[in-house]
């Protein structure tokens, strides 16, 4: 207990040393992120005519425009290919749901889909439009086959989402099953939720016959299934023979906005169908005036690959939340028995000194600057091979402590168009992706993963970025589907070794003014090795533009580059290959657009599914210890102006020397302090520093690495 009380003295020292927000952009107002997000939950316009637009062009399909930098790259063999058409893209908008998925059993990938416009099921289910097909290719997307698997006259399917099922020991495709799930409308209403099932072994439009094999559910409690709504979160099919989809348990669950809980809903595979039943997770929230609990739309659930050990993430203010926890973060469930039994497990303790890092690049509550109440703004998960969960998010700052007022975050203008912002994008104080890591047996822990250079384009009339957004307005308010934002997707190799993340953003020194809105979005992604013992965590540093090819790495798509909007990414990817120091892994994404974009017609959607290739410092099958590695640590902000901070995780108490050097190797600072167990902040001073590059070097005991800063 000393120790730790000495190591919390020590580090509050040097924090105290940096005031939580030294920057000079500032709040310029709230915003009320309830609003923003119940855009996503809407009811598609019925009838609404779309009008006609002309191609979208930017300055990026402007031969010779480029701005990219030709880097040497490891040779990854992207290549897009049209898979199918929808019927619009209101399917598309939740991030959260699964309808890409990879099972390595069969080798096949997944994709699951409200049909193309040109579409005929049979049986016909008045306009079709809730017809729900699947997409199956068994060699990495080079070809597909397509399958009914939901025609219904009454229950038109909407926000799929599904997998391959295959039994425990099977390899055959055509003795594996496709499952898929999501919410009901019946006329102009949200009526119940669908789980459909199909054998691999025809592929055509007709939805299967087999008893059980349709199933329709609607807001009323059976023998085996709670009343839920909104089946069309983190479909999982695990090798234990067992799919599970993850539903909302609200007092009305014809709309969104009275949350309770959330379903675990699980088949379980009998007689060539399947079985349903639901276990049901109650969180203890904070509780606002009118009764209601401070909790999210959009819940989250992972699972091994075996299917023992579980997670079920629901966005809330838990109840014994204080100070920087008070706030929309994870509320975490999990079980370590296939799901007989869920327990809450400790949240990220944002109070802890350790994620002052974290907290540093967010303003405080208006009510008191001291206190960061971090707002998880768009997240993913994923369990890797150690049974432990990773939460790939980015964060805001929130602005009110009020019960009632939690979703309010702070928001910034800029002098480029005096439009509003969620972050001021100025150094150090921009959407970091951030992936934090545990598994409720010992502290949370982070890993900072990616900066991203723009935001979510406005999506009704009159807000923030509307006219950057590339969609067409619909409906008699003109609304726009809110899908240009991050879109964060988690993958990992079938063995949880290797995780993949990617997200969208656009390159902002080529969108319209420089703004800072995602209006041209791309994929990027990145990997991290799990590894073992001192070297764990490691983010490769290759950064790949999946829909932005760069030169040697595929092949260029006009129709994905620059316009990858309501994009997937299977949460299984291919098993890693690994060269050398080079990592291959295939790995399945989508992108759904239209070109022009147009809500209402047609949409269509490219997969790709070769591999993506990622460089590490030191590999053999997995990574090795190395003094490059052992050290586990940032620099932030990056660039920085006067102070900079090294924020450094030691296993031993031990000394840290950080030395600066200019760009010829002049030594123009040093800095020295006795590091302690655990996260360590050290202030680097750069004041009297010209503007420029300059190099770090970190030295703790016999172990140095050098990184990058740039004096700004």
């Amino acid at each position: 207990m000393k120790k730790q009380l000495l190591l919390g003295s020590a580090l509050l020292a040097v924090i105290s040393a940096f005031p939580q927000s030294n920057r000079t952009t500032k709040p310029a107002g709230i915003v009320d992120m309830t609003k923003i997000v119940a855009a996503k939950f809407a009811v598609e316009p019925e009838g609404s005519v779309s009008p006609k637009l002309k191609p979208v062009i930017g300055p990026e399909e402007n031969a010779g425009n480029s701005t990219e930098m030709s880097v040497s790259m490891p040779p990854s063999t992207i290549n897009w290919k049209l898979v199918t058409g929808s019927m619009n893209i209101y399917g598309m908008l939740v991030s959260q749901s699964r309808p890409l998925q990879y099972n390595d059993n069969v080798n096949a990938v997944s994709f699951i889909h409200r049909k193309s416009q040109s579409y005929v099921a049979s049986p016909s289910s008045g306009s079709n439009s809730g017809t729900i097909v699947a997409e199956i290719s068994s060699n990495w997307g080079s070809t597909w086959d397509s399958t009914c698997i939901w025609a219904d006259a009454t229950n038109a399917g909407r926000y799929p989402q599904g997998a391959i099922y295959s039994a425990p020991g099977n390899t055959n495709i055509a003795n594996a099953y496709v499952v898929g799930s999501g919410p009901t409308v019946a006329g102009s209403a949200f009526s119940g939720d669908f789980y459909a099932s199909k054998k691999l072994n025809a592929f055509d439009n007709v939805a299967s016959a087999a008893p059980n094999a349709q199933q329709f559910f609607d807001f009323t409690s059976t023998a085996s299934v709670a009343a839920h709504g909104w089946s069309r979160y983190g479909f999982n099919s695990t090798d234990d023979g067992i799919v599970r989809s993850l539903a909302l348990i609200q007092n009305d669950n014809t709309g969104l906005g009275t949350g309770r809980g959330v379903a675990v809903v699980k088949g379980t595979f009998n007689a060539g169908a399947f079985n349903w039943s639901t276990d049901s997770i109650i969180p203890n929230t904070i509780i606002k005036t009118d009764g209601s609990k401070v909790m999210g739309y959009a819940p989250q659930m992972a699972w091994n690959e075996s299917g023992t050990v579980g997670y079920v993430l629901i966005l809330g203010a838990a109840a014994n939340s204080t100070n920087s926890t008070k706030g929309y973060q994870p509320i975490v469930y999990k079980t370590t028995n296939s799901g007989a039994s869920w327990a809450m497990v400790p949240g990220i303790d944002f109070n802890n000194v350790a994620f002052q890092p974290v907290l540093s690049r967010l303003d405080g509550l208006a009510s008191n600057s001291n206190i960061a109440v971090p707002y998880f703004n768009d997240y993913n998960m994923i369990v890797d091979a150690n049974n432990k969960l990773h939460i790939a998010a980015t964060l805001n700052g929130t602005s009110r402590d009020h019960q009632d007022s939690l979703g309010y975050i702070n928001s910034y203008s800029m002098s480029i168009d005096q439009s509003g912002y969620l972050w001021p994008h100025v150094p150090g104080f921009r959407p970091f992706l951030y992936d934090f890591i545990g598994d409720g047996t010992s502290a949370w822990t982070y890993k900072l993963i990616d900066s991203v250079s723009s935001e979510a384009a406005g999506a009704s009339t009159g807000s923030d970025g509307f006219n950057d957004n590339p969609w067409d307005p619909t409906g008699t308010n003109g609304s726009k589907t809110d899908n240009v934002d991050t879109r964060i997707q988690v993958g990992r190799t079938p063995d949880g070794q290797y995780i993949t993340f990617a997200w969208s953003e656009s390159d902002t020194n080529q969108t319209v003014g420089g703004r800072k809105y995602n209006s041209l979005p791309n994929i990027k992604t990145r990997c991290m090795a799990i590894g073992s013992g001192t070297n764990m965590y490691v983010v490769s540093p290759t950064e790949i533009n999946v829909s932005k090819v760069a030169p040697g790495t595929g092949t260029t798509n006009p129709n994905v580059q620059n316009k990858a909007t309501m994009h997937y990414m299977s949460p299984t990817t291919g098993a890693a290959a690994v060269t050398g120091n080079t990592v291959d892994i295939n790995t399945p994404i989508s992108v759904t657009n239209s070109n022009p974009f147009s809500q209402l017609t047609n949409n269509t959607t490219w997969i790709q599914a070769g591999k993506l290739s990622y460089s590490f410092s030191s590999l053999n099958t997995g990574i090795k210890d190395n003094v490059q590695n052992s050290l586990n640590y940032e620099i932030f902000p990056n660039p920085a102006s006067n102070n900079a901070v090294l924020s450094i995780d030691l296993k031993d108490n031990n000394n840290v020397e950080v030395s600066v050097l200019n760009a010829i190797g002049q030594l123009v600072k040093t800095t020295k302090a006795q590091g302690l167990v655990g996260q360590n902040n050290i202030n680097i001073d750069l004041t009297g520093l010209s503007t420029g590059v300059y190099m770090v070097n970190v030295k703790v005991g016999s172990a140095s690495h050098t990184k990058k800063l740039i004096v700004q």
